[in-house]
């Protein structure tokens, strides 16, 4: 089980790798659906300048409940990357070479976030139980919340990009 204290004790050892003092809340939030996480920042006025700084780290509380315990230790490690880059520097560096670079020194890459996004986020605002990706291209096809005929018997149906199998995830 996820609980704050933990997920604060792993941004601390991740912002450790990096010199960085991890002192801002861990927010697990029970309304996001369509991001596994999020670093916030805060723009403020210092010596005449206006510099960003890192205020806190998010994390979904649907992912907490359906990721495994490596998905999120990529994703808060890909989050305190964000931190770090932002509390070195003092700017906004989005997925540049500044994030990439901290990204290295924690020890995650920087392009998970987006494999296990596809894994879990339907498109359409919603999660879904099952989802079905075309097993040429790996493209999302579509998703159900229960089961049916598609999910007892997903070899029975094809992909409309690549006219190939489905292959099913089932996220919880």
């Amino acid at each position: 089980m996820w609980t704050i204290e933990r997920l604060t004790a792993l941004c601390v050892e991740y912002c450790g790798r990096c010199g960085v003092e991890f002192n801002s809340p861990v927010i697990i939030n029970p309304r996001t659906s369509r991001r596994l996480g999020a670093c916030h920042l805060e723009r403020v006025l210092k010596n005449g300048r206006r510099i960003w700084v890192p205020v806190g780290i998010e994390i979904s509380k649907l992912y907490l409940s359906v990721a495994t315990d490596e998905e999120i230790q990529n994703t808060v490690a890909h989050e305190c990357a964000h931190y770090v880059a932002t509390a070195i520097t003092h700017e906004s560096h989005g997925h540049d070479d500044v994030f990439r670079f901290y990204c290295a020194k924690i020890g995650t890459k920087a392009n998970t976030a987006q494999e296990q996004i596809n894994s879990f986020v339907a498109h359409n605002d919603k999660i879904f139980k099952y989802s079905f990706f075309c097993s040429e291209c790996g493209q999302f096809v579509g998703g159900r919340a229960r089961a049916c005929q598609l999910t007892r018997h997903p070899d029975l149906y094809q992909s409309h990009c690549c006219k190939a199998k489905l292959n099913m995830v089932q996220n919880w």
